[in-house]
């Protein structure tokens, strides 16, 4: 019964991450509180775990250094899980995972499908709406004195065109969702062709690439775009040179695909509006957050030359990047206004951020656990169809380059969910390779 209730309320929660943050955490919460009860609890020795558990220590130990620094005041401690600490409640969505048996895997795998499916659903309806659709979910628990609008591209035809960000609230947190799901999509329908599946198969599974694709463009979320691109990248290099999977003509049949949608994207840029102010933006036009990504990077640089070791210290970024925007308006007065008007919640750059909030250490304990997932999906014996639907994992850590994705929790529950998902194979694989181990030595004595 435990079990069951467990198995549920994970399900609930993977699914709800495409509906509500506030509903995914409330069933994150449940599943995870089951979970604690169950009678065999998985025994977790892999390099993925191991890394996490230093990544979040240090965390912790740099909490404590300024909480000793600033004479024991425990509005330091409240700060910090007010802010970037606070997201540590998430890796619970991992560890959830783990406690999920062999038979019930596929159960998961369907759920991390509907959540896609329902990405994509909402992400395509909101193309044409010209309100936010979030309001449908968070009427459910609160009271809404006003409905939200979208941004408006223009016009295809009589038909008006918006930003979609499917049932979220920002489109840079919907894009970050659409490069997870987004080279699943993509091999899927590679899967289904290779294999010849059904044409019944192969032609939803070409529908519904060509859906996402379309969310994902119109959403515009660059830094996303880029992550999905390189996650992509990264399936075809473990197909041409791992599996040996691709064939000339696989080759010539994606190329004609592509070429197809290349055109269709140019009718489209030439003929419409709405179409070019998409498209525009992805090559450098019309778009006013570029340069202020530099002025926000810049503004950091001195906190992190500052407070290498040990950072800023959680809770604390937004008061210190106020000061240093201010010397830097000192220094350089005819840039005082952008400097002024930029954003000030995060660094818009995952690896800048996590430096100047926690120093060094834990930066270089992000890129070993980037390390440890390329290893897991390279080295290691993991079916494909779980390959193409954690690949989203890798283009992650690209999308930091460019925006701070591992500060929006929204984002960041559905990463903990496929890493754990993903660590369930690495799991069986490592004690697979210690029962060959013991029964070599065994041999040998």
């Amino acid at each position: 019964m435990i079990y069951r209730l467990y198995r549920s309320f994970l399900a609930l929660s993977i699914i709800s991450c495409a509906l509500s943050v506030s509903l995914s955490q409330l069933f994150l919460l449940l599943s995870f509180v089951f979970f604690l009860f169950l009678d065999e609890k998985p025994k977790l020795t892999s390099q993925i775990v191991k890394i996490l558990f230093i990544f979040y220590l240090w965390q912790i130990v740099t909490v404590l250094y300024h909480f000793v620094s600033d004479g024991l005041d425990l509005t330091s401690i409240k700060h910090a899980f007010r802010d970037e600490m606070k997201d540590i409640f998430l890796v619970t969505a991992f560890l959830s995972v783990q406690g999920i048996k062999k038979e019930d895997r596929t159960y998961l795998y369907k759920a991390f499908f509907i959540f896609s499916i329902l990405i994509v659903v909402s992400g395509f309806i909101s193309i044409f709406s010209m309100t936010r659709l979030s309001r449908l979910i968070s009427d459910l628990y609160k009271t809404s004195s006003s409905w939200p609008y979208q941004h408006h591209y223009g016009n295809i035809g009589k038909l008006n065109i918006y930003l979609p960000i499917g049932l979220m609230n920002t489109h840079l947190t919907f894009g970050g969702l659409l490069a997870f799901i987004f080279p699943g999509f993509v091999f899927r329908l590679y899967d289904s062709w290779y294999n010849k599946s059904s044409k019944t198969k192969i032609t939803i599974d070409a529908v519904l690439l060509l859906l996402v694709s379309i969310v994902f463009l119109f959403n515009n979320a660059r830094s996303s775009l880029f992550g999905a691109f390189v996650s992509v990248l990264f399936g075809i290099y473990i197909l041409i040179f791992i599996d040996k999977d691709i064939s000339k003509k696989v080759i010539k049949r994606t190329s004609f695909a592509m070429l197809s949608f290349l055109i269709l994207l140019l009718i489209g840029y030439l003929s419409t509006n709405a179409v070019k102010r998409v498209v525009d933006p992805l090559f450098g036009g019309e778009k006013h957050t570029d340069s202020g990504r530099t002025f926000i990077w810049d503004s950091t640089f001195p906190l992190i030359e500052a407070n290498p070791i040990f950072g800023i210290g959680s809770g604390n970024y937004q008061k210190e990047i106020e000061v240093s925007r201010k010397t830097k308006e000192k220094e350089n007065r005819e840039l005082a206004f952008f400097y002024e008007v930029t954003q000030r919640g995060h660094a818009h750059n995952d690896y800048f951020h996590l430096t100047a909030v926690f120093g060094f250490p834990q930066v270089v304990f992000y890129l070993v656990l980037f390390g440890s997932i390329l290893y897991t999906l390279l080295s290691q014996n993991i079916p494909k169809q779980i390959r193409f639907m954690t690949y989203g994992l890798v283009g992650f850590f690209f999308s930091g380059l460019l925006q701070c994705y591992f500060q929006d929790d929204e984002v960041l529950i559905v990463f903990y969910f496929l890493l754990g998902y993903l660590n369930l194979y690495a799991e069986e694989n490592l004690k697979l390779l210690q029962s060959t181990g013991n029964k070599e030595s065994r041999i040998n004595t």
